[in-house]
């Protein structure tokens, strides 16, 4: 099934069925929205002193596959990506259409997680990302040759099979990238025996684990090493603590129609910002945007992933602001009515990115894209312009 299929008789009834059943809980999603949008309505995403041509971006999982299609779809204005337990572009796409693409949810979480032997060639991904560009939906993936890259996967991943990250790789290496500015570490690397997780050097759960909050500690510092592949290794050690601010902000305003939870976007994003990089500070900054996995949002954990990590204490030392932005678990009542009646596929219970077209996005990895074109307003908004 597709996520493009059109409601027939069977599928009114069930509409009718689910409009009686969710009424109760739009309305009371309503209030508690409109309470936590008035709680953050006044805290706009401030402007900081960053360079522009110093953009990164970093993701767990569905945030991987996030974090590559904002890197492949503003590949002029993104110098850097790491992709931690996900990312191939295009995964879930069958077909470039005129009006976006034809993805299908079940190849997501198939082919593209769990038996990656029936993904197409990368010669297909490649020929898709060159449709996308012919319609000038995303950069010319001739940007890409200057790109710097991080992939990681590891041997105990039970959710992500290795094969969809190798491939997702080698779609880069096809797009142009040099050999020299990817690394990639994978099962005879590192922390070897990850499971589906963000990698820290001890904190989280057992190194092989593949549960929440999918941060496992494995004597591995995933952070530095990202940061270094992207930015270099003459990076400064990491501060002992984070000292900068932890700013929450409103992202409602960045969305059409503030429509954040239809989108799958919560109403809340996160900033940190180190010392050095406060309004007025006299040298530009960097700007990585990290992105987390299912389950794994500030909705769901609170501070867990962001607070955690170890991105920010790499940035205090090395003046780099850390944009997290919030995906949201979208529930049946909360899609608008026109998509109750395949809400199985057009939901998103576990708070995911979207990597498969949720929410009837047709765009969702291009420059037109919801969550893409929100995203990149932030980081327009944190450069100042």
């Amino acid at each position: 099934m597709t996520t493009h299929s059109s409601p027939s008789s069977s599928s009114s009834q069930i509409a009718k069925s689910l409009r009686v059943r969710v009424l109760t809980a739009v309305a009371a999603s309503a209030l508690a929205g409109a309470l936590a949008t008035s709680a953050n309505a006044a805290d706009k995403l401030g402007a900081y002193p960053v360079d522009p041509a110093q953009v990164s971006v970093a993701g767990i999982s569905s945030g991987a596959f996030m974090a590559n299609q904002l890197h492949i779809a503003h590949s002029a204005d993104i110098m850097g990506a790491a992709m931690v337990a996900g990312g191939l572009y295009g995964c879930a796409v069958q077909d470039v259409t005129s009006d976006g693409v034809l993805a299908l949810a079940s190849q997501a979480v198939g082919a593209c997680m769990k038996v990656p032997f029936m993904l197409d060639d990368v010669a297909t991904y490649k020929h898709r990302v060159e449709q996308l560009a012919a319609k000038r939906w995303i950069d010319p993936p001739a940007n890409l040759v200057r790109a710097k890259v991080y992939f990681f996967t590891g041997e105990s991943d039970s959710v992500v099979d290795s094969e969809t990250i190798v491939k997702g790789e080698a779609l880069y290496k096809a797009l142009g990238v040099p050999d020299s500015n990817i690394t990639f570490v994978d099962h005879s690397g590192p922390a070897a025996k990850a499971g589906h997780s963000w990698v820290t050097v001890n904190y989280g759960g057992a190194c092989d684990a593949n549960t929440p909050p999918f941060i496992d500690r494995c004597d591995y510092d995933q952070a530095g090493a990202e940061l270094k592949a992207i930015y270099g290794d003459n990076l400064n050690p990491p501060a002992q603590s984070a000292s900068g601010q932890i700013l929450a902000f409103d992202q409602s305003e960045f969305v059409p129609g503030k429509a954040t939870a239809a989108n799958g976007l919560w109403d809340t994003g996160y900033v940190y910002v180190p010392k050095a990089c406060e309004p007025g500070a006299s040298q530009p900054c960097r700007l990585q945007v990290v992105l987390h996995g299912c389950k794994q949002s500030a909705e769901a954990l609170g501070d867990v992933f962001y607070a955690n990590i170890g991105v920010n204490e790499w940035a205090d030392t090395n003046n780099i602001v850390v944009l997290y932005p919030q995906a949201h678990a979208t529930t049946p009542a909360e899609l608008p009515p026109n998509l109750w009646a395949d809400a199985l596929i057009y939901a998103n219970p576990e708070g995911c990115w979207n990597w498969w077209g949720y929410s009837d996005d047709r765009q969702y990895l291009t420059k037109k894209g919801v969550q893409v074109t929100a995203i990149w307003k932030m980081i327009q908004r944190i450069e100042g312009k």
